[in-house]
């Protein structure tokens, strides 16, 4: 019986080295905030703006939340993908100040980074 034991090895173990680890890089569209959101606020609205681009789904809304200030939303891309390749979403946002909507349009550039423009609060010109 103790012959068994002895063949018993633990492969969990086994490190081979033919898979080398990669760093894992979330991608960030670029766009600065709009006036009066914290950076750090928008830095986790985009994230989650991703991610909700790139979502199957249409209309699918990605939840964000900015635990350093208690800050949290969701990210929504609207309508479909357009000819230019950009797609119009809206951030929510509530903070300190209260209940913000934050509108713009995404676009992918030729590299595959999302460029958000014409970002504005909604009823501010």
């Amino acid at each position: 019986m103790a012959g068994c034991g002895a063949l018993i090895r633990d492969d969990d173990a086994l490190v081979t080295g033919s898979i080398k680890p990669q760093p894992l890089s979330l991608a960030v569209p670029q766009g600065a905030p709009p006036a009066g959101i914290a950076v750090s606020d928008w830095m986790q609205a985009k994230l989650a703006l991703e991610g909700a681009l790139a979502a199957k789904e249409e209309g699918a809304s990605m939840p964000w939340e900015n635990k350093a200030t208690g800050a949290h939303g969701t990210a929504t891309p609207v309508g479909a993908v357009k000819d230019n390749k950009c797609r119009d979403f809206r951030i929510g946002i509530v903070d300190h100040r209260g209940e913000h909507w934050v509108q713009g349009e995404a676009c992918r550039d030729t590299r595959g980074i999302t460029l958000l423009n014409q970002v504005r609060i909604l009823g501010q010109a």
